[in-house]
């Protein structure tokens, strides 16, 4: 059955949400305008990608070196049977509907219901409980997560950790968190209450002195089956929200984590997480999903935060995996960038720069090295997800 595939990088405040009606600030929804043709690169051959302007479409082939086996529309095109979106939400199935599309291209209000609460924060918290049962002594692993249900359990939580965060259920990511001090200010307390109330829950989790962020990537499949699908190695920003990729193989990645802590021990980690993950969501959710981790420092060395957050959707370390693995060339390595400058003019002229300065070079039909833009960039555009790869000669 062939698949529409559609970027909604709202996903994440949709289900915060969780109406129907929802409507994305105007800076989300240029987010998903621009970056609509991120999903070609992801996407299964022959799939097609829902754009907001056929145009992109034609400004992307102009731009590109190299042709990608997918279909393009910005119809709304009811025949088609299965939807990949970034993410379910309520107010993408209401759009669909009104786009009449049949009802097995998106899940039931039961279906979503249960989506939505395995999207919760509450999940990686049961998740976090069970695998520091299961994993072996020997496994250095480091990690606490609470539920609270009042503001005098979220109080007494701050007040017993020098250092903390407090998490709202469901949020944006990179949003939704508070950093807390050992104290209980009145602010921090309407803020716990306001949550309290729309949410009914916060999470809270001591702070940990992180050194590398990472995640492992799965796919969960109809039989209840969790597929690893490989490393993600990436950067966020001071509020914790994403910044880039490495654009590296497994392998490489891997290498990297073991000068922390045993191969032997992510290998466990990652065992142990399919079978859990696989018991947590059952059938009730299909599709790629990803499980945000940490390296820590402690005072006995490094060790594995093995469950920050779970990304219940498709997400950038997956993407970053399967663009490593379908289009550059083995051994290279290099950055997956989403980038925003709002400055007329601005990401244009970087556009034009960085092909000036990295010039892209294929071998095999396979970037070895250079910079190529993964999204159109015309005048006007404020948002751009590229990458720029060095081969193993330029690395040193």
């Amino acid at each position: 059955m062939e698949t529409l595939y559609l970027f909604n990088p709202e996903n994440d405040m949709a289900l915060a949400c969780n109406d129907p009606y929802y409507m994305a600030p105007a800076g989300v929804r240029r987010m998903a305008a621009e970056l609509s043709t991120l999903p070609a690169w992801y996407a299964e051959p022959e799939g097609t990608v829902w754009l907001d302007s056929f145009r992109r479409a034609e400004v992307l082939s102009r731009q590109l070196p190299l042709s990608l086996p997918i279909n393009w529309t910005a119809e709304r095109p009811p025949m088609f049977g299965k939807v990949a979106p970034w993410g379910w939400n309520p107010s993408l199935i209401r759009r669909l509907q009104e786009a009449e599309f049949p009802t097995e291209a998106y899940p039931s209000t039961e279906h979503m219901s249960c989506i939505r609460q395995l999207s919760g924060r509450h999940t990686a918290v049961r998740v976090l409980h069970e695998l520091k049962k299961r994993l072996p002594e020997t496994i250095p692993v480091v990690g606490e997560a609470f539920i609270c249900t009042s503001a005098e359990e979220v109080e007494h939580f701050v007040l017993s950790h020098p250092h903390a965060l407090l998490k709202v259920p469901w949020s944006g990511s990179g949003r939704g968190i508070q950093h807390t001090s050992g104290v209980f200010p009145p602010p921090l307390g309407g803020w716990v209450r306001h949550v309290l109330t729309t949410q009914h829950k916060v999470v809270g989790e001591p702070f940990y002195d992180r050194v590398v962020d990472f995640a492992m990537e799965f796919r969960a499949n109809s039989s209840r089956q969790m597929h690893f699908v490989g490393y993600s190695l990436f950067e966020t920003d001071c509020r914790g929200a994403y910044k880039e990729n490495l654009l590296a193989s497994d392998a490489a990645i891997e290498t990297r984590l073991s000068a922390y802590v045993p191969t032997e021990a992510l290998q466990c980690v990652c065992r142990t997480l399919q079978t859990i993950l696989a018991e947590v969501i059952r059938e009730d959710y299909q599709g790629f999903l990803g499980v945000d981790m940490m390296i820590c420092r402690t005072a006995d060395g490094y060790a594995i935060h093995p469950c920050v957050e779970i990304n219940l959707r498709m997400n950038m370390g997956v993407v970053t995996r399967l663009l490593y693995d379908r289009y550059v060339y083995p051994d290279a390595q290099g950055r997956y960038v989403i980038e925003y400058d709002a400055k007329p003019g601005a990401m244009y002229r970087s556009h034009l720069a960085f092909q000036e300065k990295h010039p892209l070079c294929l071998e095999d039909g396979k970037i070895k090295s250079g910079y190529i833009s993964l999204t159109p960039v015309e005048k006007d555009t404020a948002y751009q997800a590229y990458i720029l790869v060095a081969s193993s000669k330029e690395r040193g």
